[in-house]
């Protein structure tokens, strides 16, 4: 008894049997009420909301939601929303906090790599010119190095006489400083939870086999812009080639510590593919993304402007210049505009969509009904051999073999996937029937979203509904106003005061697509007033006038200027940039009675709120509305 008193006292009105409840109320009023909430501005957008209601209710009676139009609209809206929807928002958002903070410090890393042929299967020992062609033999070799490592071998001497990173040589797996997004998400979450020191144990990638130590961190750099200047080596330089790009080095060097021009140097000089074009300047960017022998000597720039010494990489020698140096974010408010867009275009969307299907397969009950596999993979053999399901006692074409919901999902709907998908891709049958499984559940979902999430459901309605509101007010009140002239006339005479003329003026007023071609045409306005009418089109519509008589307040300007031969002071339009003013013709002090094609958008208007008003009165008739005062009063406490 207790609960269908509280479940009714939630009920704020109802109409014809509908029901409002308060929390749909309260949604609608907080979204469009931001400043007064007193139980009067309550009861001022109740009346607002309850009229609303009652429109909608008419559109919906006069099966305006079954236009064409109408469908397609909601149809539209309800495709773009999907995609809202359609991942765990709970685990976007706790990458995009991880990755926040994450991008916090960065992390100096050494790395032992063994690759494979991910496509060899056979299992012999085989090694050929330094690079494993199989997987054991690549297991095998990272195992080895795992033990050096565990039997307390120094990391550089494990990774010189294990890894096969090109660059081990050189750097003895020191691979420097990376940061958020520098490397595969996997690779990142096994870097960014060891602890200084130490190392993983191996991992398995696509490429190969990894193992990653971390040996320091620090707080994060931030992002560089700058621009540079490369001496391109050759693919294997010489000493001598080395000396002349290091000499022209330090000539170019000198000469721009003494004021040369970096960006013409960089166009004449750099070896860089777009320097010519770009005059040096790089993509902004962080650390881990160039060779630490870089980011080092760029990183340690003090201002804006300084340049480095010409300094060697592999690629050969580079003189850099800082542009503007970017700090790390560290405001949370700012962590979604940040990471969000990120997140969803890197690896860690996959572990996102993941966590969502099988939150989808438990939200739509998905049930294995049949359980004998080794007969269906027969039976879908012999239909993709075939081309037609050769039906048994066991199984045929309408054996259901899972559900998702109320809908079953039959050996014939699963035949037409597998079949469609063996067009595109190669996979065990087993792998196939569970991607089945997901796209059945998820379209299930997707076409029943309003069933499963209480948001979406509200996002679409509140469309919906808004656009049947304006389809009905279209053809019970804002046609029907402008197009019966004679009631128009009609209330004109009627309301003649309410139309008069107070302080105005008789004006050429001017719409120019820009400032600078406003200025010009005011120095020679008298051209520009001789052809105002054709102005739209001998200027493909930079310049737009009109001639009409405009109350003052209408004007352009601040009214110190409405003098007959004036021009008023430009105003510009912060929404398009386009800039108004006017020339006036002559005043007028008024009051003086406007004529009814004067008055015509004003007579429109107040007609309009007359039919409306007589409309909403005959609603509230044929759909009688009862508040309950009591869940009312309880909003405004």
């Amino acid at each position: 008894m207790v609960c269908g008193i509280l479940l009714h006292a939630q009920t704020l009105f109802t109409y014809k049997g509908e029901k409002v409840e308060k929390e749909e109320f309260l949604r609608a009023f907080y979204k469009n009420n931001t400043g007064d909430r007193s139980e009067q501005a309550m009861r001022d957008y109740l009346n607002l909301f309850i009229a609303f209601k009652l429109k909608v209710k008419a559109a919906k009676d006069m099966r305006l939601d079954t236009l064409p139009g109408q469908k397609n609209d909601l149809q539209n809206f309800r495709a773009q929303l999907e995609e809202d929807y359609t991942n765990d928002e709970k685990v976007i958002l706790r990458l995009t906090r991880e990755a926040f903070e994450r991008s916090q410090k960065d992390i100096r890393l050494s790395h032992i790599f063994i690759p494979f042929d991910k496509n060899a299967t056979r299992r012999a020992a085989s090694y050929s010119n330094g690079v494993f062609v199989d997987t054991a033999v690549a297991f095998d070799a990272i195992q080895q190095a795992y033990s050096a490592l565990n039997n307390k071998e120094n990391f550089a001497d494990v990774a010189v006489k294990y890894s096969q990173d090109p660059s081990v040589e050189t750097n003895k797996g020191n691979i420097g400083y990376i940061t958020v997004f520098t490397l595969p998400y996997v690779l990142e979450n096994i870097a960014y939870n060891l602890n200084t020191g130490t190392y993983s144990s191996p991992y398995k990638s696509n490429l190969g086999y990894h193992i990653i130590m971390k040996t320091g961190e620090r707080a994060a750099y931030g992002k560089m812009r700058a621009a540079q200047i490369l001496l391109v080596y050759s693919a294997k330089p010489t000493a001598e080639e080395k000396t002349t790009q290091l000499h022209l080095a330090d000539s170019l060097y000198s000469v721009i510590v003494k004021g040369g021009d970096f960006e013409a140097l960089a166009r004449q000089y750099s070896g860089e593919r777009n320097a010519a074009a770009t005059g040096g300047l790089m993509p902004e960017f962080g650390v881990g993304r160039y060779e630490p022998e870089f980011e080092n000597a760029v990183f340690s720039l003090q201002k804006d402007a300084d340049v480095t010494k010409p300094f060697e990489t592999s690629f050969g020698i580079h003189i850099v210049k800082r542009i503007k140096y970017l700090p790390v974010a560290t405001d949370t408010l700012q962590m979604n505009a940040l990471f969000k867009d990120q997140v969803l275009q890197d690896s860690r969307e996959k572990i996102a969509k993941e966590q969502f299907a099988k939150e989808v397969l438990n939200k739509t009950g998905y049930k294995k009904i049949f359980e004998n596999d080794d007969l269906l993979w027969t039976a879908t053999d012999s239909f993709l051999n075939n081309n037609r399901i050769i039906p048994s006692k066991k199984i045929n074409g309408k054996t259901v073999l899972f559900s998702v919901d109320t809908i079953q999902v039959t050996m014939n709907d699963w035949a037409a996937y597998a079949q469609e998908s063996r067009r595109t891709t190669v996979l065990p049958y087993n792998e196939m029937m569970k991607q089945f499984v997901s796209v059945s559940a998820n379209n299930y979902y997707r076409n029943h979203l309003e069933k499963y999430d209480s948001r979406f459901r509200d996002q679409v309605t509140e469309f919906s509904d808004g656009n049947l509101l304006f389809e009905v007010m279209e053809r019970k009140v804002w046609n029907k106003a402008g197009e019966d002239k004679v009631a128009l006339k009609k209330y004109y005479e009627e309301h003649k005061s309410k139309y008069m003329w107070g302080e105005s003026a008789g004006v050429i007023f001017f719409t120019v697509a820009d400032k600078l071609t406003a200025e010009e045409m005011r120095k020679d306005i008298q051209t520009y007033l001789k052809k105002w009418k054709g102005l739209a089109e001998s200027t493909s519509g930079k310049i737009i006038a009109d001639s009409a008589r405009f109350d003052l307040s209408q004007i352009p300007g601040n009214g110190a200027d409405i003098q007959p031969g004036k021009l008023t002071e430009m105003v510009t339009d912060s929404a398009d940039g386009t800039v108004n003013f006017a020339y006036i013709i002559n005043t007028y002090k008024g009051p003086d009675q406007k004529s009814f094609e004067e008055a015509r958008g004003l007579v429109i208007n107040d007609y309009q709120a007359v039919l409306e008003e007589k409309w909403l009165a005959e609603l509230k008739k044929k759909y009688p509305v009862k508040v309950n005062e009591k869940v009312f009063k309880s909003l405004v406490e």
